[in-house]
């Protein structure tokens, strides 16, 4: 089955954090990001989201696949990988650890780090927006 448009909503969402972390961070040198605490606050906020998106999305397809329940958001991103949903976890993983060091840790935020993140590795949503999109046409009619 397709997913329903719960989640296509959300891999729009995401595409948006995305697209506007492109945006806002098109010709900033990492020296300007490390000094503006404006740019290190809107690159934690949106990775954070986008981050909570790949999760919730994670859950929903384990939902509606009645593969679940699971205990933590890891676990969300490894059942995917054993539903041939994702071919590998690890760039999702990850993620799930970065937005753990965000809410957990967030006062030792390296933000060369941060920048690295926000500008060199945001084809890891793309690529997890692609492999459920190619997940969606592999499993046929839509559900509501």
């Amino acid at each position: 089955m397709r997913y329903n448009s719960v989640i296509n909503r959300k891999l729009a969402l995401l595409d948006s954090q995305v697209g506007k972390l492109e945006t806002h961070l098109k010709n900033v040198s990492c020296s300007e990001f490390s000094e503006s605490w404006v740019l290190r606050s809107m690159a934690e906020r949106a990775l954070q989201v986008a981050i909570e998106i790949v999760i919730d999305i994670a859950e929903r397809i384990i939902a509606i696949e009645g593969a679940g329940p699971v205990a933590t958001a890891r676990d969300a991103i490894r059942k995917l990988t054993e539903l041939k949903i994702l071919a590998n976890e690890q760039p999702y993983v990850k993620m799930v650890r970065f937005r753990n060091l965000i809410v957990h840790e967030y006062e030792e935020i390296d933000p060369k780090m941060l920048f690295e993140l926000a500008t060199s590795r945001l084809t890891d949503f793309t690529d997890f927006r692609v492999e459920i999109d190619y997940a969606q046409e592999a499993n046929g009619p839509s559900s509501p």
